[in-house]
């Protein structure tokens, strides 16, 4: 019989994806190209007129990167900052514990709890896209490579969630049911 890991081979896919789905939000939620803005968007005006921004920071015309703790945001905004700050720490816990279903055992309640993370995670990545809600894109916003990338994470967030319903070694596949009262009692102790 083929080795297996410890939480049993099916672990392994959403692991993959969710990994994937986590490194595509990082680069989302991080960078300054989340999405394009008029060349009259008078938010990102000062001190050069933006091009693109992300959720913390924007590319000038001039091809510099500035941050934006000087600036002050609309509630739709700052929803869609605390969203992906959200979506990043939620997804870390969740690739974590990929990390260590290869080696832990975890049963299948375990990955489908896990899965609702996921699933949050789909959906908060999903709802960064607020922004465009925002006073910010007034003016009219397109996507960037950033936002591009949120969706692509926003989706592979999905198929890690349904794919970990589906993931997990129960108990009785070593030989036991798992229920301790249950052994005992089938042993003589009625």
């Amino acid at each position: 019989m083929p080795p297996s890991l410890k939480s049993g081979n099916l672990c392994c896919g959403p692991a993959l994806f969710s990994t994937a789905a986590f490194i595509l939000s990082l680069f989302a939620n991080t960078r300054c190209n989340l999405m394009t803005v008029s060349v009259t968007d008078p938010v990102f005006s000062w001190p050069f007129q933006a091009t693109s921004f992300g959720l913390y920071c924007y590319t000038a015309q001039n091809g510099v990167f500035y941050d934006t703790r000087d600036l002050t945001f609309d509630s739709k905004f700052e929803a869609s900052r605390a969203l992906g700050t959200t979506t990043m720490a939620l997804g870390f816990c969740v690739w974590l514990f990929y990390l260590f279903a290869g080696c832990c055992r975890f049963g299948p309640l375990t990955f489908r709890i896990v899965g609702f993370f996921c699933f949050c995670c789909c959906i908060f990545q999903s709802l960064v896209f607020l922004v465009k809600k925002s006073e910010v894109c007034e003016g009219g916003c397109g996507l960037d490579t950033g936002g591009n990338c949120a969706i692509a994470a926003a989706v592979l967030w999905f198929v890690s969630s349904s794919m970990s319903c589906a993931a997990g070694k129960a108990p009785e596949e070593e030989g036991g049911s798992g229920d301790v009262m249950e052994e005992d009692a089938e042993k003589g102790g009625e």
